[in-house]
Order: structure tokens, then sequence, then C-alpha cells
């Protein structure tokens, strides 16, 4: 983890960097000795944790803290306990009172470690759209894993999603699948048809192979077909 110091005492700053050197998951960006040299070191570099004295001549921590956005993992260091309430109300990460045991520092850090851990997994969830999906066969829905689809064809009212390893007969309009499918995995070739694109295995003519099934493309949608496959 990146972290930041921020104290307008020289002695305060010195113990914190002998405390984050101890620890080989932290590493010091910088230290700094008023808030608007941090908001310098902010603007420019990833810090993940801030270590932030309160009492600082210009711009205070917690004024300090009211402005930053993103705002990294936050533990406040001070000689003055009268501060907490409103450090928890700016949802802080810890508050530290000095003379800071390393006990004490070692515990704000694991909580903020684990804090950015979830933040993480958070974000990944987000970024990560599901590789599946899930389709209505007879009374039951049944898990689809995108991976596994080899091509869909419409029947009217119906559509029959073909993998390796079983057909699905599902009770939903093609047009309305083809919506909720990953535009970078399908594509619509045919009135009828969207085929998986890392599985054909060969297209001549007017024709696209997936193993043994040949799936005609259709006039209307030949074009955006051939400009797809040319960029993969």
């Amino acid at each position: 983890m990146c972290c930041l110091i921020v104290d307008d005492e020289h002695l305060a700053r010195s113990l914190l960097a002998a405390y984050v050197a101890k620890l080989p998951q932290l590493k010091l960006v910088d230290s700094c000795e008023n808030a608007m040299q941090a908001l310098a070191v902010l603007q420019t570099q990833p810090v993940d944790v801030l270590l932030l004295d309160i009492q600082m001549p210009d711009l205070s921590g917690l004024e300090l803290v009211q402005v930053l956005n993103p705002r990294p993992l936050v533990i406040l260091t001070t000689a003055y306990a009268e501060y907490a309430l409103k450090g928890f109300e700016l949802e802080v990460m810890d508050y530290l009172l000095k003379p800071i045991a390393f006990e004490r520092f070692v515990q704000a850090i694991n909580k903020a470690a684990a804090q950015l851990k979830l933040r993480r997994e958070a974000a990944a969830t987000v970024a990560s759209p599901a590789d599946y999906f899930y389709a209505k066969v007879d009374y039951k829905w049944v898990k689809v894993r995108y991976e596994d689809v080899l091509y869909i064809e419409g029947l009217k009212e119906y559509v029959s999603i073909f993998t390796p390893q079983r057909r699905l007969v599902v009770y939903q309009a093609l047009k309305k699948l083809e919506h909720s499918l990953p535009p970078g995995k399908f594509i619509r070739v045919h009135k009828s048809y969207i085929v998986a694109l890392d599985k054909i295995t060969a297209v001549y003519g007017n024709t696209i192979e997936i193993g043994q099934k040949e799936i005609p493309i259709g006039k209307s949608y030949k074009a955006n077909f051939f400009k797809k496959i040319e960029t993969l």
C-alpha cells in the first residue's frame, strides 16, 4: 500500500516514517509538513493510505479531508482526543492519539489493508460482467455460460441455444436475447441466427461453419459480419 505522511512536526513525521519502514506492505510516497504540500502530492501520485495530522497552519487535516475527491483511506494522527467525533463523521479509517505506539499503528494499518482489499474486490465485481446468463427452459431456470454457446437459432417466439453438450429451447424472441448478449462475443448473422465469434471454424461464401453445422449469412448482415471478423 502506498502511504503519505502529513504533519507539521518533524519528530512526528520521523516517527511515522520509521514505523512505515518496519512494515513491508507499506511504501512511503512522501512526507509533507502541511496540507498544501500534501494536495500537490495527491494530485500527481496514487496514495492508498493518508497518515494525517489535524492541527496544521493554513489548512487543517480535517479541512483537507473534506476537499479530497477521490479520497484515500485516512488515518488521523493527533494529540487531541476532542477531534475524534468530527473525524469519524468524515468517515476516516482510524484515529491515532499521540504518542502513537507501534502496536496501535500496526492495528490501524491492518484495518486499512482489509478495507482496501474490500474496495478493490468491489471494484473488480463492478468492472467484470457476469460470464453467464439464465435461460428459462420449461419450468426451470438454467445457467448457461457464454463460453459454452456455439450458436443460437430463432424459431418464431422460441430460440434454440446450442452448446457442445445440449440444445436448450427457450421461450424468448431472438431479438430480445440478442440485446442481452455481450457484443464482443456474439454477432447476428441472419434473421434466424446468432453465432459465437470464437466458435467459428471457417467462413466461405455466404456460409459460416461451426463444427459440423453450416449457418447461412443473411444479405443484410453480411457487411457488418465481415467488418467484425476483419478486426479480430
